[in-house]
């Protein structure tokens, strides 16, 4: 269960009888434990000042310093190290105020090296699970205080999918990204790059959903002049681009069969040619993918290969629905508002009032994180002086409520740009089709183009063809 080799798990061995370190010492050494030894307290409080050390086993009974002041001072210097203290058939009282004391557990003297075994490896357990939560508490707090970090939630759902992201960073094997559309998929995959080793490099994402035809390869893989009508130059590919940092597939579903063939050979060997190249190039970019799509159905139509599946496969990790998280709703609207405003320089953050925000916590949210933001940014351009209450909202996310025809109003509240109203509601239409941008432009009779020109600051968040 513990995410580090055991050659990393530190024991340290404080007795001063030099015969039972070494038999201990040589026990858990041969079990690949790394072992220090000291023969006092001072020298064990030398060795815990040095940092590193998981497990502390003491005897209680050694001159100078004791067994039970060394588990006091122990765990002033390091709160986190485990100590299971050593102790004779007469001293069981000692042995107990030990464990009062903080000792994760005591073994009498003669003991079965098989239970010396059993209770390292749950002392080295508990250090473990420790150690994660602080570092998963520094993680989570670290996020929060960030406004462009984008991984905003402290909820259980959450939570747990950030333990997997912060694992999964560390780890340069290919990630699969699922969920619905909107549920901030790319805001992950970011995080997985900003904190991998990689980080320094480049990040480079992609849409495979928004290519068509030979600009699929051409953007993954590159061309060279002349490799098809229009190729007047050569080009980089995405791969070249990314070839020391990440490269991340969203809507990796929507790639074409003939693609996924060479997508499955730079997975394999880091090789791939551009299009019209004869040489083969090599790229050590780390691959992150997205889908809101099911794989596996896709496979069984035959519009997905099994073994680019496999592939990717290797971290699999879910980002939740925003309704399996509700209790994250507030910080992010107060995240989201934030951007919203330094988008609309000169407009003021208004308050919003409790029973609005209750209104935001206990709808639905189909579209997910991407949904609440563009209802967010909405609220911002129509909100009523310095507040948002709970009528505003319920006209934003039921709009077939109250009409104005019915109510002889607009409900627009103050003047704003033409640009900025027809840029949200173009957003609200794509966002409740799915992010599916063509029967947009279909129910709006207008052209694709038209749509992705208006949203041109929005292009990356989702939208497909």
């Amino acid at each position: 269960m513990t995410d580090r080799p055991i050659t990393d798990r530190h024991v340290l061995i404080v007795d001063d009888e030099e015969l039972y370190r070494e038999l201990l010492g040589g026990r858990l050494g041969r079990q690949g434990y790394r072992i220090s030894e000291a023969g006092d307290g001072e020298g064990a409080l030398r060795c815990i000042e040095g940092g590193g050390v998981e497990l502390a086993l003491i005897d209680i009974k050694m001159p100078g310093m004791d067994g039970i002041e060394l588990l006091e001072r122990i765990k002033q210097l390091a709160p986190r190290t485990e100590v299971v203290v050593l102790t004779g058939h007469g001293s069981i009282d000692s042995a107990i105020a030990a464990m009062k004391l903080g000792a994760f557990d005591y073994l009498t003297k003669p003991y079965q090296l098989t239970e010396l075994d059993l209770v390292v490896a749950r002392a080295l357990e508990r250090s473990a699970l420790a150690r994660r939560c602080d570092a998963l508490s520094v993680e989570v707090a670290r996020l929060r205080s960030r406004d462009d970090d984008g991984m905003v939630g402290d909820s259980p759902a959450w939570l747990r999918m950030l333990e997997q992201v912060r694992r999964a960073a560390a780890l340069d094997v290919p990630v699969l990204l699922t969920g619905e559309s909107g549920a901030g998929k790319e805001v992950v995959a970011a995080a997985l790059h900003r904190w991998s080793r990689r980080a320094g490099e480049a990040y480079v994402p992609v849409n495979c959903g928004l290519l068509e035809g030979e600009l699929v390869e051409s953007e993954l893989f590159g061309h060279k002049r002349g490799a098809f009508t229009g190729a007047s130059a050569d080009r980089e590919g995405l791969f070249e681009l990314a070839s020391a940092g990440t490269l991340f597939l969203d809507e990796i579903g929507e790639l074409p069969l003939a693609c996924q063939a060479k997508l499955l050979r730079v997975l394999d060997s880091g090789e791939f040619r551009p299009l019209g190249a004869s040489a083969v190039r090599r790229t050590g970019a780390r691959v992150i993918a997205a889908t809101h799509r099911d794989l596996e159905a896709l496979v069984a139509a035959g519009r997905f290969r099994h073994d680019l599946l496999y592939r990717l496969d290797v971290v699999h990790i879910v980002v939740p629905p925003l309704r399996e998280r509700r209790e994250d709703i507030p910080l992010l609207v107060e995240h989201l508002l934030h951007q919203a405003v330094r988008r609309h320089p000169g407009t003021p953050a208004p308050r919003v009032e409790p029973q609005a925000l209750q209104r935001l916590i206990d709808y639905a949210w189909p579209g997910n994180v991407r949904e609440l933001r563009n209802v967010v940014e909405r609220l911002l351009v129509f909100a009523d002086g310095d507040r948002i209450d709970a009528a505003r909202v319920d006209a934003l996310l039921h709009p077939g409520a109250r009409t104005v025809a019915s109510t002889g109003r607009t409900g627009f509240e103050r003047i704003v740009p033409l640009a900025e109203m027809e840029q949200a509601y173009l957003r609200w239409v794509v966002d409740k089709l799915d992010g599916n941008v063509s029967a947009a432009a279909t129910r709006l009779g207008i052209a694709r183009s038209t749509i992705y020109r208006l949203l041109r600051p929005h292009a990356d968040e989702g939208a497909r063809p």
